[in-house]
Formats: C-alpha cells, sequence, structure tokens
C-alpha cells in the first residue's frame, strides 16, 4: 500500500496529466481532428478518475472497470452527480468509436460537447481532491 504522501504525489501527477490531454484535446478540436480530440478528451477525464478512485482505495485494471468502479464509489455515494457518471459513460463509448470505427464521423459540435464534458469531470474531481482529501 501506498503512503499517504506518495499517493498524494500519484493523484497530483494524475491531475497534472488530465490537465495536459486536455490541452492536446483542444488543440485537436481547433484543428479539426475530431477522433483524436475525442480520444484524448476521454484520456483527460480517465485520469482524473483513476487519481480519485486510487484515493478511495481502488485501482481497477480495464477501462471498462474504472467507469464501474467510478459508478459504485463515487456516483452511487453521492461524491458526484449521476449527471457526471453518464458524462464519462458517453465519453467512453464516444472514444471506443473514434478510435475503432470506420463509418462513425464526429463533427465540431460532437467534439465540443465531449471536450466540455471531460473539462466538468476534471474540475469536479478537482473540487472533491481539495475540499475531502486537501490536495490542491
Amino acid at each position: 500500500m501506498e503512503k499517504k504522501e506518495d499517493l498524494e504525489k500519484i493523484v497530483k501527477q494524475l491531475i497534472i496529466r488530465s490537465e495536459d490531454k486536455l490541452d492536446s484535446a483542444q488543440i485537436l478540436l481547433k484543428e479539426e481532428k475530431y477522433d483524436d480530440s475525442i480520444s484524448r478528451a476521454y484520456y483527460a477525464a480517465f485520469l482524473a478518475v483513476k487519481g480519485l478512485l486510487l484515493l478511495l482505495g481502488d485501482s481497477p485494471k480495464s477501462h471498462s472497470g474504472l467507469i464501474t468502479m467510478f459508478g459504485l464509489k463515487v456516483v452511487k455515494q453521492g461524491l458526484l452527480s449521476k449527471e457526471i457518471g453518464k458524462a464519462l459513460n458517453e465519453l467512453f463509448e464516444a472514444r471506443q468509436t473514434s478510435d475503432y470505427s470506420i463509418f462513425v464521423y464526429y463533427s465540431n459540435d460532437d467534439c465540443l460537447k465531449y471536450f466540455e464534458n471531460s473539462r466538468r469531470i476534471i474540475d469536479e474531481i478537482k473540487t472533491i481532491l481539495s475540499v475531502k482529501f486537501g490536495i490542491e
């Protein structure tokens, strides 16, 4: 088990990487690289969620495991809203489609929605980290 200080360092680094991924998503959105922007937006949220779950004592081994644990440990427990849980699920599905589907195309509006959802997820997790765990 990680020491509290080590765990906090890991979580802070995950949030930094999360923000970096979201910056990349925004750059890709501006360049009309919608599939890659959606993928980066998902990974931005993924990293923030991973940090929060680590603090809650969980370390899922897969993307679907992370989504499930987020629902059980965060949404169901009332730390974040059902809307945030739905936004994460939609981001995951869009990332799957954008990375692997041949015949699905996303628009600027789609991409902007996913970017904004990722931003909201990250911001709300950062609030929890600050208020509940004292991590800035």
